[in-house]
């Protein structure tokens, strides 16, 4: 057996503490089988390479012609409101339960009333807002209500979309929408047995209509049907999701013969070779419907990484940076008792210009990369460590927080918290950070848990996840 590398382990003791002993119940490939599942990958790519344009680190197939929404969402523009967590259909892959009418809610947050949720917009700056759920015509006035006030505040600065199963749409709340000046609406056909008679409703009312489904492997040679109707019907996007397994979906999942890989959470493999293979089918056939493949390390890494960057420039040190990946990043070095007077008088200008800042409960004295050789002219032991920014409705009491209003009656709070333990660095990380900042350095997995720490919390990974 090949050895994993510190990454790859993390991923699979990771996915089976989250599923304890139901894991033995799930089907990995051996490494003969995942070779088999990457070569066919590949010849897929390959047959399509010269008719696609990759994006977002490569782990986006084809971002030729994304709707806005998908384009805002890779470019961390985007917030997503759920307005409920109840849902009508019974759609076998769902990841979530949905039982739970509940409040319309993001990132912690809830907000009973539409002005607090434009002024959150406004404070952090989105240029995309969805209404999710749940399903949000479950709670239509409400999510009309917020169509409106985000529409009314900044008209077509911020571009709104919905997303539906559609079984409760009807003529009046298509109008009721296009009224709002919804921009978009994306159906789940698959929770009505990918019926499309609600999707008519919309084409030529909402400006942009889009079917967004998992790719579901025994489903392939209906979607191809599918495609041609869709296209037929004016739908402008198709997105296709990438099935993942959850503690919540895990009973329905295993009742099909699924192939799963280990990964940020569990995947399942066919899915992702479905999308792919429809895709190449959509190109081969010459139908003009633009199909966007969102892949689960697509949407961990880079929802996670803009949801991070949102926040982290609120809580930053003038000493710190923000990495390409969100995380702030913190250099250090603990000062001996001894050496204290004398290391803060000769460094006291760069302190006063905010380039270094000294700690004295700890010792430590953080530094920004600008003066890295005059720190390592002190011949001290040098420390790495990753925060990371989370916002709440109110402090929690446990970290560092800096509280952020939105309106004189509502604020949030942004807390920050390690990420990491600090890493000390030897010569080997130290020359690997030398070059990171010189811009001399891209994401690689690496045989060392440190510098794979480091590699992680720096940069955004590329590529489509890998089968194992």
């Amino acid at each position: 057996m090949n050895r994993l590398t510190p990454l790859k382990e993390r991923h699979l003791l990771r996915n089976q503490e989250e599923y304890q002993v139901k894991y033995n119940y799930l089907k990995f490939p051996s490494p003969e089988e995942a070779a088999t599942a990457m070569q066919e990958r590949q010849a897929i790519l390959s047959a399509i390479e010269s008719r696609i344009k990759w994006g977002f680190h490569n782990s986006k197939v084809d971002v030729t012609k994304l709707s806005k929404g998908c384009q805002l969402c890779g470019e961390g523009q985007w917030s997503c409101l759920f307005i409920n967590n109840l849902c009508n259909g019974k759609c076998f892959y769902c990841p979530t339960q949905q039982t739970d009418l509940g409040k319309p809610q993001t990132n912690t947050l809830t907000f009973d009333d539409p002005q607090n949720y434009v002024d959150y917009i406004r404070r952090f700056g989105f240029k995309g807002v969805s209404i999710s759920g749940g399903e949000p015509l479950v709670s239509f006035e409400k999510s009309l209500a917020f169509v409106q006030a985000v529409k009314e505040a900044f008209g077509d600065e911020v571009y709104v979309w919905l997303y539906t199963n559609g079984i409760l749409l009807t003529e009046e709340k298509v109008a009721a929408l296009k009224q709002a000046g919804l921009n978009e609406m994306r159906f789940d056909i698959g929770a009505t047995e990918y019926k499309t008679d609600k999707i008519r409703l919309a084409v030529g009312q909402i400006p942009v209509v889009t079917v967004e489904i998992p790719a579901v492997p025994q489903e392939e040679e209906l979607l191809k049907d599918k495609i041609r109707e869709l296209h037929q019907l004016g739908v402008n996007h198709l997105n296709f999701h990438q099935m993942r397994l959850t503690p919540y979906n895990f009973n329905q999942l295993i009742e099909h013969d699924y192939t799963y890989s280990h990964g940020e959470k569990v995947m399942v493999i066919e899915s992702e070779l479905t999308a792919l293979r429809l895709i190449q089918f959509t190109l081969d056939e010459g139908i003009d419907l633009p199909i966007n493949y969102c892949s689960f390390v697509y949407k961990n890494r880079h929802q996670k990484s803009a949801n991070r960057m949102k926040h982290a420039p609120q809580v930053v040190k003038p000493w710190e940076r923000v990495t390409e990946n969100g995380f702030i990043r913190r250099l250090f070095v603990k000062l001996p008792v001894e050496q204290e007077a004398a290391v803060l008088a000769e460094l006291d200008s760069l302190i006063e210009q905010q380039l270094a800042f000294y700690y004295p409960q700890k010792r430590e004295l953080s530094f920004h990369h600008y003066i890295l050789d005059e720190i390592k002219q002190l011949a001290l032991p040098m420390f790495l460590e990753y925060h990371v920014s989370h916002i709440f409705p109110q402090e929690t009491g446990i970290n560092e927080f800096d509280p952020i209003p939105l309106n004189e009656e509502c604020q949030v709070v942004i807390e920050r918290r390690p990420a990491i333990l600090p890493i000390e660095l030897n010569a080997e990380m130290l020359q690997l950070l030398e070059e990171l900042l010189d811009g001399q350095l891209s994401y690689q997995e690496a045989d060392s848990k440190a510098i794979q720490e480091i590699m992680t919390h720096e940069f955004i990974p590329e590529g489509l996840g890998e089968y194992h």
